[in-house]
């Protein structure tokens, strides 16, 4: 199995993006070294976890640099992040459950190619806005500096359904096709949950 070698040509020309590129670039040859010797599936999925977590400070900081300055296709580049994202997932899921029914030059391949097309082919297209060459959309800097912050939230809930809570905050906070979902559902009942005790209280209280 042979792997790309980091070089200049993959540079943005942005130092923290392309620190982040060239780390990427390292976990996937450590993946690929660990599944052609042979190592326990133990450290592959270790390493799987790495890249993840890797993956979505990355996405993050480029996320952050891009409405900051402004990308006009920040909205298609942000979806490309969550498909890959969500491919990520995927492998981690079924390489936990089905270790065995990987295939390691798949995932070593798939890794490497999107990462590098990801790179060549979309992530040069933000570098003039980046680097102030070319004016970004007003509309997205002021969404830049409106951008909610994010908060630590403590609630309590049954034992038994901490894992659901947990996922419907990942899926809220992660933006995706089924956060958009689960954000709209909550919106449905909430004015489902207004209309009746809106009936309620003048059934109530009302003259």
């Amino acid at each position: 199995m042979k792997y790309k070698d980091w070089s200049s040509d993959f540079e943005i020309g942005i130092g923290a993006i392309d620190d982040d590129h060239k780390n990427l670039f390292d976990l996937i040859r450590q993946l690929g070294d660990q599944i052609s010797q042979g190592r326990g599936p133990g450290r592959i999925s270790a390493t799987i976890n790495a890249l993840m977590l890797y993956v979505d400070e990355h996405f993050e900081r480029e996320e952050r640099f891009m409405l900051r300055a402004g990308y006009p296709d920040f909205d298609a580049h942000k979806k490309q992040h969550n498909m890959f994202r969500d491919s990520v997932v995927a492998l981690q899921s079924f390489h936990t459950e089905n270790p065995e029914d990987v295939d390691a030059q798949k995932i070593v391949l798939f890794l490497e190619e999107w990462l590098l097309h990801h790179i060549l082919e979309i992530d040069v297209q933000y570098k003039p806005y980046l680097t102030g060459e070319k004016a970004g959309n007003p509309d997205l800097l002021a969404k830049a500096k409106d951008t909610v912050k994010t908060h630590n939230v403590q609630i309590s809930c049954p034992a038994d359904q901490e894992n659901y809570v947990k996922h419907f905050m990942t899926l809220i906070s992660e933006g995706s096709e089924e956060g958009i979902l689960v954000k709209a559902a909550v919106e449905k009942i909430t004015n489902v949950q207004k209309t009746r005790r809106k009936t309620k209280a003048k059934q109530l209280f009302g003259k």
